[in-house]
C-alpha cells in the first residue's frame, strides 16, 4: 500500500519454509504487498501493490507463482487531477473480482501519509489479459475525515454490491455501489474506528453472519511492522460489527485473528477468496530473515463452534 514497497517488490524471491498446518506455502515469485486473490479453478491470480499494479499467476492452485506484466503501462489522465502529488505508476491496494462476465479491479492512488487519495476501477475479459481503465470511483481530499484507499467489494446474497475502504483518519467506511455503474449510491457511513491504526477492510458472508476483517497498527516498516488482523461480525451489512466480547468495532473493538511470529512480521492487508473446499485468507507478511521484504502468504480459514474464524499463526 505504500510507495516504498514498489522498490522492494522486484527484489523479492521465494523463500522455502516448512508448511504450516492449514496454510499453503507459496513458491516462485512471491514478492507481494496488499494482495487480493481471485480463484478460477486451478488458476489463481493475485494482484498487488507496485508499479503499474502488479500481477501474479499460479497454474497449480496457489502452490507456485510467476509475475505477469503490470496492469498499467501509463497513467490514466484523471490520476493527475485527482491526486496532484501522485507520481509515476505507483498503484496500491487492489481488490480483484468478477461481475457480469468481466473481471474488475478496484485500486488506490495516493501519497504516503496523506489523504488526498482516490480509488479507481479497471476491467478486462480475463485477469491475464489486457486491461482498460474505467475511471474514478471515489476520492478524498485533505479536509476530509477519511482516506479513500484500500477498497474492498462485498456482494450480498440479494445481489447488492457494497464498497468498503479506508485507512487511519476516522476509520473504515461503507457505501452501496450501483450494479450497473459500479459507482456509489446512497449514503456513506463509518463501520469501524480506532484511535491507533486501522485500515484495509475485508467483508464477506458465511451463513447468517457478515464478517469484517481489518488490519490494525502499522505496515510498511519491514521487520519492524506491527500489522495484525482482527475481526468483528454482524447479522447484516447494516451492522453493528461486534467482536467476540461484544465490543463494537466503531468503538475500537476487534478480536485478534492473525499476528506476526519470529520470522514473519506484520501480517496484514488481507483478502478472502473461496474455492470448492472453503475459504482462503491471503495477506502479506515481512520476512525478517530476508531483509524484511513483503511476501505473499496463504492460509485456510477454519471455524470455531460458535462461528468465529481461525487461521494458522505465523512462525
Amino acid at each position: 500500500m505504500r510507495a516504498l514497497v514498489a522498490a522492494l517488490l522486484a527484489l523479492c524471491l521465494a523463500v522455502p519454509a516448512p508448511t504450516l498446518a492449514g496454510a499453503l506455502e507459496p513458491q516462485g515469485d512471491t514478492g507481494a504487498h496488499d494482495p487480493t486473490l481471485l480463484i478460477q479453478r486451478d488458476r489463481w491470480f493475485v494482484f498487488t501493490t507496485g508499479p503499474g499494479l502488479q500481477r501474479l499467476v499460479s497454474s497449480d492452485a496457489g502452490a507456485t507463482w510467476q509475475r505477469l506484466a503490470p496492469v498499467f503501462s501509463e497513467a490514466p489522465a484523471w490520476w493527475a487531477e485527482a491526486v496532484p502529488a501522485h507520481r509515476g505508476l505507483d498503484v496500491w491496494a487492489p481488490k480483484l473480482f468478477e461481475h457480469r462476465g468481466r473481471v474488475w479491479v478496484l485500486y488506490s492512488i495516493s501519497t504516503f501519509g496523506k489523504n488526498r487519495s482516490a480509488i479507481g476501477l479497471a476491467s478486462a475479459d480475463r485477469p491475464d489479459g489486457a486491461w482498460r481503465d474505467e475511471g474514478l470511483v471515489v476520492q478524498s481530499r485533505a479536509e476530509d475525515r477519511f482516506n479513500a484507499i484500500d477498497p474492498d467489494l462485498f456482494v450480498e446474497r440479494d445481489g447488492r454490491l457494497w464498497l468498503s475502504y479506508g485507512s487511519f483518519w476516522d476509520g473504515l467506511r461503507l457505501t452501496e455501489l450501483s450494479a450497473d455503474t459500479l459507482r456509489p449510491i446512497g449514503p456513506t457511513r463509518f463501520i469501524a474506528q480506532r484511535k491507533a491504526g486501522i485500515e484495509a477492510p475485508t467483508i464477506f458472508r458465511r451463513g447468517e453472519w457478515v464478517y469484517l476483517l481489518a488490519s490494525y497498527d502499522l505496515c510498511c516498516r519491514g521487520a519492524d511492522s506491527t500489522y495484525n488482523v482482527r475481526v468483528g461480525r454482524a447479522r447484516s451489512i447494516d451492522g453493528p460489527f461486534l467482536d467476540r466480547d461484544g465490543q463494537d468495532l466503531l468503538a475500537g473493538g476487534g478480536t485478534p485473528l492473525l499476528a506476526g511470529g519470529a520470522r514473519w512480521k506484520g501480517p496484514g492487508h488481507q483478502d478472502v477468496a473461496r474455492d470448492a473446499s472453503g475459504d482462503w485468507l491471503v495477506h502479506h507478511a515481512y520476512d525478517s530473515t530476508r531483509g524484511g521484504k513483503p511476501h505473499l502468504r496463504l492460509k485456510r480459514l477454519a471455524w470455531s463452534d460458535d462461528g468465529w474464524p481461525t487461521v494458522a499463526q505465523e512462525d
